[in-house]
């Protein structure tokens, strides 16, 4: 059942509750007798009442459906009435309109509203605490290419796609780009690729450069200290710093350049 559904269900329910419990309140005012089975279903439908204000969250109805249990509650005890212990009943009865069933739904959506907010603010909140922890840690990009996993710092870039591999560097608008890991990668590699995507970045505010990749992974975010302890040397290749070992990977940190 939609949400919108059961709160006009949910209403309906309430009203016809309302209903039952004054017939059955006029019935026991007739009678003047002990009428427990009145009692009862007066009991039950205010029970009832209850019950559904609360499950929809409507405090207008709950307030109102408390006092009437009150009201109640004071005549069952005494032992004789008159017309007057019976006004209260009535007057309250008479302030549940049916035209405010509207009430059912008004309260649904100010629920859904408050959790809306409620999710805005934690998530402002975690947002928040993201930024702190990142505070003092670098950012990574990290990526594959034929099996080989990378790093380098994480800088504005964009993708350039169906690249011939491994090319040493391409032109793009009159400015000559290099390229990692650039020729004679994996050149005994059978039936390779062609042509690949490259990662291209802003190593600096004048100057581009490109890294062939076959997948981007997931954001590094690590402290320099961590960086310092955990990086080891590698040789072999200038752009190479050294290589770091996570999850049982090794992870060649380049420098940009």
């Amino acid at each position: 059942m939609s949400v919108p559904l059961k709160k006009v269900t949910g209403s309906n329910d309430f009203f016809t509750e309302k209903v039952k419990m004054e017939q059955a309140l006029i019935d026991f005012e007739k009678l003047i007798l002990e009428g427990n089975s009145f009692l009862e279903s007066i009991a039950s439908s205010l029970d009832l009442m209850q019950a559904l204000a609360e499950e929809h969250k409507s405090a207008y109805f709950l307030q109102r459906v408390k006092k009437l249990q009150v009201y109640f509650h004071t005549l069952s005890l005494k032992k004789s009435y008159n017309r007057d212990d019976f006004d209260p009943l009535y007057h309250m009865l008479d302030k549940i309109k049916n035209e405010d069933r509207i009430e059912f739904l008004d309260s649904a959506l100010k629920n859904r509203i408050s959790k809306v907010a409620r999710n805005l603010t934690e998530t402002k909140s975690q947002k928040s605490e993201n930024l702190k922890s990142l505070a003092n840690k670098e950012i990574f990009t990290a990526f594959k290419i034929a099996g080989v996993h990378f790093l380098i710092p994480k800088r504005p870039h964009r993708i350039l796609k169906n690249i011939p591999a491994f090319k040493s560097r391409i032109t793009l608008n009159q400015e000559r780009i290099s390229l990692f890991p650039g020729p004679g990668f994996l050149i005994t590699e059978e039936n390779s690729i062609l042509k690949k995507n490259v990662l291209l970045i802003h190593s600096t505010s004048t100057k581009r450069e490109g890294f062939y990749f076959d997948e981007l992974l997931e954001d590094w975010a690590i402290s320099k200290d961590s960086i310092k302890g955990l990086l080891k040397d590698e040789k072999g290749n200038k752009k190479v710093l050294g290589k770091i070992r996570r999850k049982g990977i090794n992870y060649h940190l380049l420098k940009l350049g």
